[in-house]
């Protein structure tokens, strides 16, 4: 009842305060006074109601029987009896990987023709730059066996990374074809290791000078452009090896809601603008239309056996520490988050954002095989910054906060209502106590999602990251995603010890499924 009010409520005041549709540029417009102070009194009362919420929860519910009381107040976790998971053991094929990303871990020196070197010399001092980061790209090159061991000691069974668009078109409608044959070899390569690849075309870095320059996915001619880049390397990748195709998953653009909140409103992303609502709106409503172009694009080319393609988003709710804060709470919420996913939900793209942005369209509803999410955390804001209540902070800094990993699948199932993946999912700190506590909670949380939503709609869980490296406009310290440590530009030998959790769940699944193997087996020859 309350949450309907406040809804009213704030959709009057957006009334009030929205632009025209038909106006390019904001205005007040017509403010009914009496809408807002109500609007913010409701928060108020949200606000205690949520306190008492969790008292509630703490004293009275049980988190084995209700998870989502551990969304409502972390200490519940210490109500829980058991933490063990049955995470895919269901679902046959399930991908347990680890996630990476070409300019993150090869850097501007594998990458000179990414907006993102250009960006590095101009807001990162030079000792915290990429330089070469992990050197992953030269390992895919000429020692894959490098990486691959590594993957194996993880126990997974996919890897997810990026191809560099930057380096194998350097110019536009001139490919490299020794660069891409670079990543068709390793593939190749991780295959025979029995390690299904999951390729990303588009993660955050683009050509600089004939793409970025000129309006990345905001210009119809650059959409066209990556639509042709994508048919290309979708032709390499997905030739036949030993009767299947070589890759059969593939990501378009990865977390375009985020770029878009990147480069236009935080100014933490080239071309650095900041509170800009209708660049962002432009640049988000661009590259979900070259999703769906992609997407059409791929499907019309033959290929031996069926070939996924979805697109990454990541979930972020705001939430605020004082209910002064929970206007700004929300329309960032707004922007990042739900404005995707009513897109995929309903084809309307609509942002709404008081005295900055009134944007509604009506679009063909997009089409993805899958949607991968990416969750880290629900970041909580005080007046004093991003801050916590009763969870230790990380690197970023956030919060630890693995258990909102369940309401970010439960939320995207239901508004999408396809198959997700879990493309990311980790935390940045150099304690390996609190990474094992939070891969193992993340597990859980994950788990009893997927019971909810039903286990054959939830297909996979990647950990970000493989191993340490750039975190973009943040360089590369003080940030620790990875699973194998980067000291000094040497990739460690073995994983980090927090990382437990994950080798366990992932080598019970490979142990789960040669048992199905050997009784199948048996049956056989019975």
């Amino acid at each position: 009842m309350l949450r309907a009010f406040d809804s009213y409520l704030w959709s009057e005041v957006e009334k009030s305060l929205l632009p025209n549709l038909d106006q390019e540029e904001s205005f007040l417009g017509r403010f009914s006074i009496c809408y807002l102070p109500l609007a913010c009194l409701t928060r108020l009362v949200q606000t205690i109601t949520t306190f008492f919420q969790s008292c509630f929860c703490r004293f009275l519910t049980d988190p084995n029987e209700d998870f989502s009381s551990v969304c409502v107040d972390s200490r519940q976790w210490q109500k829980i009896e058991n933490l063990e998971t049955s995470l895919g053991e269901n679902v046959d094929g399930f991908l347990w990987g680890v996630a990476t990303c070409t300019y993150q871990d090869s850097g501007m020196i594998h990458c000179p023709d990414s907006q993102w070197k250009h960006w590095e010399e101009l807001k990162i001092q030079e000792d915290n730059r990429t330089g070469q980061s992990a050197n992953l790209f030269s390992f895919y090159k000429f020692d894959p066996d490098s990486v691959i061991d590594r993957l194996k000691k993880l126990n997974v069974n996919s890897y997810r990374f990026s191809v560099e668009w930057s380096q194998i078109e350097k110019q536009r409608g001139v490919y490299d074809a020794n660069v891409l044959q670079v990543y068709v070899d390793f593939c190749k390569a991780l295959r025979d290791a029995n390690i299904r690849p999951l390729v990303t075309l588009h993660h955050f870095s683009e050509p600089k000078e004939w793409f970025h320059d000129t309006g990345s996915f905001e210009s119809e001619e650059n959409i066209a452009s990556f639509v042709d880049f994508s048919a290309y390397v979708y032709e390499k990748l997905t030739q036949e090896y030993k009767g299947k195709p070589l890759v059969d998953l593939f990501c378009t653009i990865n977390e375009p809601a985020i770029e878009a909140f990147s480069r236009y409103i935080r100014g933490a992303f080239s071309p650095g603008y900041t509170f800009d609502f209708r660049g962002a709106s432009r640049f988000l409503l661009k590259a979900l239309e070259a999703h769906k172009r992609v997407y059409r694009c791929l499907k019309n080319i033959p290929t031996i056996d069926e070939v996924k393609i979805g697109i990454t988003h990541q979930r972020l709710e705001f939430q605020s520490k004082n209910f002064l804060l929970n206007p700004i709470t929300k329309y960032l919420t707004h922007f990042v988050n739900e404005v995707t996913l009513e897109y995929f939900k309903s084809g309307i793209f609509s942002v709404k954002v008081p005295f900055f942005c009134h944007i509604h369209e009506k679009n063909d509803l997009p089409n993805t095989d899958f949607i991968g999410l990416q969750y880290y955390v629900r970041p909580l804001i005080g007046l004093e910054g991003s801050t916590s209540y009763n969870e230790k902070m990380t690197l970023m800094p956030f919060r630890e906060d693995p258990e909102g990993l369940y309401e970010a699948i439960t939320e995207m199932y239901e508004y999408c209502q396809v198959p997700i993946i879990i493309t990311e999912n980790g935390i940045s700190t150099k304690d390996d106590e609190q990474r094992h506590r939070y891969i193992e909670r993340a597990l859980y949380a994950a788990s009893r999602a997927a019971k909810k939503i039903g286990e054959e709609n939830l297909l996979g869980y990647y950990i970000w990251s493989f191993c340490d490296n750039g975190e973009w406009d943040m360089g590369m310290n003080p940030q620790r995603f990875g699973l194998y440590s980067l000291e000094n530009g040497v990739l460690s030998e073995e994983p980090k010890k927090g990382a437990y959790p994950f080798i366990q769940s992932a080598l019970k699944q490979q142990q789960n499924r040669s048992k199905i193997v050997e009784e199948e087996l048996d049956l056989v020859f019975v």
